[in-house]
């Protein structure tokens, strides 16, 4: 018989609900500052999420810029492919509910959004917005990055690997060490046709540890360690992995220093993050 890939054993993301718990709280902000509407974010977490996002408000601050960085992206790339049929590839999706929220429709009808999780993320994702239909074509794969490579599968689901697509790599680059991390940019280059984009945040570690940064982040390492996901090395260099990989930069900004470009005031930065787009070069 032949070996079968393996099955997570992993439980529910703990650090997708913290994010969701985030979101779910800009809700609560003055019009001009929350940056983002997500109607479902409040289906998807508990009380111990809730409590952790509001202990941390600089958190809930890059959580709403990463959100509207990312849906502006996603909305610009599948708005220049209309009629071209585009893929939207959530590479590790946890609780994010952009297949039922974003208004792609008017855009692109035939836009179709994949979601890559654990399995258990992505069932309990789907028990909590059960009776909710997704506003596109929405399918899951449930793969663990850490364990399997995701290409083969995500084919297999009906993802065409010649159609226009673009990969959102949120929140996940820094709970993989730096070997997993790299083989997963590889996977997304195959994935990926000609000027296919990559969204992601990153942390690049290197120039982190030992920093003002790593203080600032000690409280959400613990918050999502205690739930079985500590942080990791990530990427040591995120712009030479996608140099290697075949991929252009076209934007890289941290994340906090978003802020103007959506109208709002600078701040001090407190976390280490970035956000970056790149374009898959052609062959």
């Amino acid at each position: 018989m032949a070996d079968q890939p393996p099955v997570s054993n992993r439980g529910p993301s703990r650090s997708a609900a913290l994010v969701a718990a985030c979101r779910m709280l800009a809700a609560e902000l003055p019009e001009d500052e929350r940056l983002i509407n997500d109607p479902f974010a409040h289906l998807v977490v508990d009380n111990r999420a809730i409590a952790a996002a509001r202990e941390d408000e600089h958190l809930q601050n890059v959580i709403r810029l990463r959100t509207r960085y990312i849906d502006d992206t996603v909305t610009s790339f599948i708005a220049a492919h209309a009629g071209h049929r585009p893929h939207v590839l959530l590479l590790g999706a946890g609780m994010d509910a952009r297949a039922y929220r974003m208004d792609v429709d008017t855009l692109s009808p035939d836009a179709a959004f994949f979601e890559i999780d654990f399995p258990a993320t992505l069932e309990l994702k789907g028990e909590l917005l059960a009776g909710h239909t997704p506003a596109v074509q929405r399918t899951v794969v449930p793969v663990d990055l850490a364990e399997r490579e995701f290409v083969e599968p995500l084919i297999g689901a009906g993802y065409d690997t010649d159609r226009p697509a673009i990969v959102v790599w949120e929140g996940v680059i820094n709970y993989l060490d730096a070997a997993t991390a790299e083989s997963v940019v590889e996977q997304i280059a195959r994935a990926l046709s000609p000027d296919g984009q990559l969204v992601a945040d990153y942390v690049e570690m290197a120039w982190f540890k030992g920093s003002q940064f790593e203080q600032s982040t000690r409280t959400i390492s613990k918050n999502v360690g205690d739930g079985g996901e500590p942080l990791q090395a990530g990427l040591p260099d995120m712009h030479a992995t996608l140099e290697r990989h075949g991929f252009e930069v076209l934007d890289d900004e941290a994340t906090e220093d978003l802020r103007p470009r959506y109208g709002l005031a600078p701040r001090q930065r407190v976390y280490p993050a970035r956000m970056i787009t790149a374009r898959r070069r052609g062959t």
